[in-house]
């Protein structure tokens, strides 16, 4: 009778230490429309970057000149698309949280543009559309995804407004 005892006692612990987490969760501001459909195109920018990423390397993409990826972007490619990948764990992690998000995305700002600058000068003469459809179309939109990611810190509520 004293183990059933203790097993409520447990329950009732356990269940009054929930009530209280659900209580923290409450808290929370709700962000915007605009906030989520942002997230949702940075979420959607960079998995179709790592699936380019993804065909690239398993060379499931014709067309693609062995020169240009002979002179290290694949490499660069591999290191970037790991990167961003990571970044945006982090930062669906820092949404869902709502702690620092802000800085994530300033940090993912920079980040992206630093590696679109790179990319410009470093392979500047394999930057023929015609050749390159894939990469042309992802980098062409990378100023999209700048502006994406400004206007989701901008838009971001750190905390609840008192009424």
């Amino acid at each position: 009778m004293s183990r059933k005892k203790i097993i409520n006692i447990e329950i009732e612990l356990l269940l009054r230490d929930a009530s209280n987490v659900l209580s923290k969760v409450k808290d929370r501001p709700v962000q915007s429309l605009t906030f989520k459909v942002l997230l949702g195109v940075i979420n959607l920018y960079i998995l179709m970057g790592f699936l380019l990423y993804l065909l690239v390397k398993g060379s499931l993409v014709e067309g693609i000149n062995t020169d240009f990826l002979d002179q290290g972007y694949l490499s660069i490619l591999n290191t970037r698309a790991t990167v961003v990948l990571v970044f945006l764990m982090i930062l669906n992690i820092s949404a869902y949280y709502n702690y620092g998000f802000k800085y994530l995305s300033t940090i993912l700002f920079i980040y992206m543009l630093n590696s679109a600058i790179d990319i410009a000068i470093l392979f500047s003469g394999f930057s023929q559309i015609a050749e390159r459809p894939y990469f042309s179309a992802f980098q062409l939109s990378r100023p999209l995804f700048l502006i994406c990611l400004i206007w989701i810190a901008i838009v971001h509520k750190d905390q609840i407004k008192d009424a």
